[in-house]
């Protein structure tokens, strides 16, 4: 006999919160895309299955984490849809999630360092035809 298992209310708000999140991500894509940038269509979010190269024991999903790269002349910028930040006081780390983030880096950079290279704006999800055309400028 077949059972369906029933999700829980907090795992259907994870995915729809996931599900937006990646619909922002693409509406951005298109935008950048519409005023001439380059932005590959590969990668752009984590791993469903991360283990951190098998050291955690039971996996973890990364998919909510996401991203966008955008490659110009001798440039190219990762845009995070989730901002890295340090406290200057305590040094503590943080995630600012929804927060956009941008790290312009050389195009030959194998390994760059996003998290001192991150730039964190003010600009947050979800984005408006304002916001978007800020985050444009920003790329300038």
């Amino acid at each position: 006999m077949y059972y369906k298992k029933e999700i829980s209310p907090f795992m259907e708000a994870k995915e729809k919160y996931n599900a937006l999140r990646e619909f922002e991500r693409k509406k951005i894509i298109n935008f950048l895309i519409g005023k001439g940038l380059k932005v590959p269509q590969t990668g752009g979010m984590g791993y469903c299955c991360y283990t951190n190269g098998g050291t955690l024991e039971r996996s973890y999903d990364l998919t909510n984490w996401k991203w966008i790269t955008v490659k110009k002349e001798e440039v190219e910028y990762l845009i995070s849809l989730q901002a890295f930040d340090q406290d200057k006081s305590s040094k503590n780390f943080h995630v600012l999630m929804d927060r956009i983030g941008i790290c312009c880096y050389p195009k030959e950079e194998k390994k760059p360092d996003y998290f001192n290279l991150m730039k964190v704006t003010s600009l947050e999800l979800p984005l408006d035809e304002k916001d978007l055309e800020e985050l444009y400028k920003l790329l300038q």
